[in-house]
């Protein structure tokens, strides 16, 4: 008969001595014995009871819409991009894939914290929100980096993102006008221009779609820098859509 879950917790048994709060994967050649995920390994969900090997421990799928309590291994700070760390813990040493974002700071080893699973698509970098919109097929997920309150982009212009934490496609961008002084606004990746220019214009409070994305320059390896220049101080809020690649 066919099983199923719908309530996010499900049972298994503890291939190991557990703690409380730790992520856990399927052991080898079983569907129903877990035990600690270590540094940069795949995971199913986190423990919510201390339990010894050989007992029934109660495991939050990470797949459920929730938030979740985790162990930090190291200090860390709200808003870190986290990874999976040894002994099932959490940590922003990166190791493997992005699993979520720190909601809490952690000051030391062992402190509980609360995270979501988003695979760090929530994490704030220099101001920046990056956050998921939508989850499209083999990992696709369309991202939006948002930059508000941006006064003054001219120069060297404001930095969207100061590292883009994975490799990504950019698919579009768009800005919103926050008073009446004309500008034209482009996108770059600290060395090259990502896109042409498009006119602010003079309208307050008006949605202006970004101007045509320069194919040469649509991919931004981790690490890069994302930028928009204006060419006259202007108030204004920018979204980058991106598409996270492998």
């Amino acid at each position: 008969m066919v099983q199923f879950n719908e309530s996010g917790l499900k049972a298994f048994i503890a291939g190991e001595n557990l703690e409380a709060f730790r992520r856990v994967k399927l052991s080898a050649g079983s569907g129903t014995t877990v035990e600690y995920a270590d540094a940069g390994e795949d995971f199913i969900g986190f423990t919510q009871d201390k339990v010894d090997s050989g007992e029934y421990v109660t495991v939050a799928l990470r797949s459920a819409a929730r938030t979740y309590p985790a162990i930090a291994s190291e200090a860390l700070s709200a808003g870190a991009v986290l990874y999976g760390a040894d002994d099932g813990k959490v940590a922003d040493s990166a190791s493997g894939t992005a699993i979520g974002t720190a909601l809490e700071a952690a000051t030391d080893d062992g402190d509980s914290i609360e995270i979501t699973c988003d695979n760090g698509a929530a994490g704030e970098i220099d101001g920046a929100t990056i956050a998921i919109e939508a989850e499209g097929g083999n990992g696709a997920i369309p991202i939006l980096l948002r930059k508000t309150g941006i006064t003054d982009a001219t120069g060297s212009g404001v930095k969207i993102s100061d590292s883009v934490p994975f490799k990504c496609k950019i698919n579009k961008w768009w800005i919103i006008s926050r008073d009446t002084t004309a500008s034209n606004v482009k996108i770059n990746n600290g060395t090259n221009d990502i896109s042409a220019n498009i006119a602010k214009g003079t309208a307050d409070d008006t949605e202006v779609a970004g101007a045509t994305i320069i194919a040469e320059y649509d991919e931004l390896a981790a690490g890069s820098d994302l930028i928009v220049i204006a060419s006259a101080a202007a108030a204004f809020d920018i979204w980058v859509q991106v598409e996270k690649i492998a």
